[in-house]
């Protein structure tokens, strides 16, 4: 009878023993898993940290801080209905400066120019059968051909020369003056003013050129220095 006791109460405490370790056993992995859960929400969080995404930024200012806004319009609104002339005009108004008008000049007849300008190189002369300086230009023409003016100004004179037959000299403008030489049945005369393409005489006779086809004669000077006639007209 006593070992019957002996050996149920053995059995008992067995049964106990058993429970407390599985309750351990039980308690010991909630423990480990709560921890292992929390250290791996916390590596998260670091890691949003780092990555520059941090969960809560401390606001720099509060509302209150925040100055009012003036609601009131800085400068005076105008009405849209207002005549123009009474909206004051703050720009400084800035004088343009006056276009000055170029003068356009033309030839006084088409046709090939057959002999051009030359202040320096010599060029042959049919008539004189040598090497000479050209101080004009010769357009080819007709005899008889009308001849225009190549721009407006006064007839400065007209001359009978034995090398260019007759010559009417024209001031353009104040520094350009144009001679029309080898001319014949002349419709100008002394301080006349003529305008751009008007006839004044045509084509005849220039005896220090007559080896050459007929043409026309004509010189320029610049502030009576002798230039090239196209230049001089802006035409080269």
């Amino acid at each position: 009878m006593k070992y019957y006791k002996q050996n149920k109460f053995l059995k008992a405490i067995s049964s106990t023993g058993i429970i407390t370790v599985t309750a351990c056993v039980l308690i010991a992995i909630g423990a480990i898993a709560w921890y292992a859960l929390s250290r791996n929400n916390s590596v998260v969080e670091k890691s949003k940290t780092e990555e520059g995404q941090p969960s809560y930024v401390e606001p720099e200012e509060s509302y209150n801080d925040i100055p009012p806004v003036n609601d009131a319009p800085t400068e005076t609104t105008t009405d849209v209905n207002e005549p123009v002339d009474d909206v004051p005009y703050r720009q400084e108004e800035k004088n343009a400066d006056p276009i000055e008008e170029q003068i356009k000049f033309i030839l006084p007849i088409k046709g090939n120019v057959i002999k051009g300008y030359s202040d320096t190189a010599l060029q042959y002369s049919a008539t004189y059968g040598d090497m000479r300086l050209h101080t004009g230009i010769d357009i080819e023409c007709a005899i008889g051909s009308e001849i225009k003016a190549v721009g407006d100004g006064t007839v400065k004179s007209i001359i009978e020369d034995a090398n260019y037959g007759k010559i009417v000299v024209i001031d353009h403008t104040a520094e350009l003056t144009v001679k029309y030489c080898g001319l014949k049945d002349i419709k100008v005369k002394e301080g006349d003013n003529v305008n751009a393409g008007d006839i004044i005489g045509s084509t005849g006779d220039i005896p220090c050129e007559c080896a050459d086809k007929p043409h026309i004669h004509i010189e320029a000077t610049m502030q009576n220095q002798i230039t090239s006639p196209l230049a001089a007209l802006g035409l080269e």
